[in-house]
């Protein structure tokens, strides 16, 4: 009851309700957009998954309704095609976990050392599975953007926006005395994120762990030779 109270406490003063039935309509509704809403993140978490592993062309929507546990006609509902779909995927589940992985560094003090930090978690945490299914920002990038134009720009805006962060990033260490100052942040951004994306791309290829961690132990030692 309390629950109602404070839903209702939020709605306009002009909102009348004649009978209890009336609030529990309005009850029942609330409720009904919360488990639409909690489908709508299901789907996009399991067609994600299905993205990752098998590609966006091979993976198939009969699949992802039968692990979702709904009907297609609801899987329709929130999404009208399987395009519509994976791009709702690359927007709200591939792209924000790039910048969540990435915020601990743009919002560092020390950001050159923050990234250290971080290729050597990446280090100790990737196992077979991840070397298995490579990085989804890249696999996407190489599948779809010759064929596809909506991925091709959403791909190229996050990008962007990884580019953008670490460049700044290093730019704040190059004021502080950090990084060298003949050292064109620009193309050190650019090589890094090719070193990462590429990594996981020759990993992915050999199967082989070795040859991830040697490609960010490369890269760890890059960063190491931009400071002072």
């Amino acid at each position: 009851m309390g629950d109602t109270n404070e839903y209702l406490f939020h709605l306009k003063p002009t909102v009348r309700f004649d009978t209890v039935c009336d609030i529990e309509k309005i009850w029942r509704d609330m409720n009904a957009e919360h488990c639409s809403a909690d489908t709508r993140q299901k789907i996009l978490n399991i067609a994600a998954e299905e993205i990752h592993l098998h590609g966006f062309q091979a993976c198939k929507t009969s699949q992802i309704i039968q692990k979702s546990g709904i009907s297609k006609g609801a899987l329709y509902h929130h999404f009208s095609s399987k395009l519509e779909l994976g791009y709702a995927v690359f927007d709200e589940v591939f792209a924000p976990k790039v910048i969540e992985e990435w915020s601990p560094v743009f919002q560092s003090q020390h950001p050159v050392q923050a990234m250290i930090s971080m290729f050597e978690d990446m280090l100790s945490c990737m196992d077979d599975d991840g070397i298995n299914k490579g990085c989804p920002l890249n696999n996407l990038s190489q599948e779809m953007s010759p064929i596809d134009e909506g991925f091709r720009l959403r791909i190229q805006h996050m990008m962007q926006l990884w580019h953008e962060g670490i460049a700044e990033s290093l730019k704040r260490e190059q004021e502080a005395g950090v990084i060298k100052k003949d050292v064109n942040i620009a193309q050190a951004t650019t090589f890094m994120i090719a070193s990462i994306e590429g990594a996981h791309g020759l990993a992915k290829n050999s199967q082989d762990p070795a040859v991830f961690a040697a490609c960010i132990d490369g890269l760890i030692d890059y960063l190491e030779r931009l400071k002072h």
